[in-house]
């Protein structure tokens, strides 16, 4: 995974809009994960790779379930079959 770096990961979007297919190719050649388009100095979108969108809504999924998990336990709406919970949890 390549780091994220202000020099290489932060264009403007005129630039971006220049030369947008040799940044698609940065992606696909995993040079890059993101990159964070500027409009007047400010950040103003940010665009990710398939691989790190994927990694990225894998983790909200996890965090969900975990979340979930938790009111459950806060309503003492306990989990009576283990290993079910360990089945949703593999998914």
């Amino acid at each position: 995974m390549s780091q994220f770096t202000i020099e290489k990961d932060i264009i403007p979007l005129s630039t971006f809009r220049a030369s947008y297919k040799k940044y698609i190719t940065s992606f696909e050649e995993a040079e890059r994960n993101s990159i964070i388009l500027t409009q007047n100095g400010k950040a103003a979108a940010v665009l990710l790779s398939p691989k790190e969108y994927d990694k990225l809504k894998g983790k909200q999924e996890v965090m969900q379930l975990i979340a979930n998990r938790l009111q459950e336990i806060a309503n003492q709406d306990f989990v009576e079959d283990e290993t079910a919970m360990w089945k949703e949890l593999e998914k």
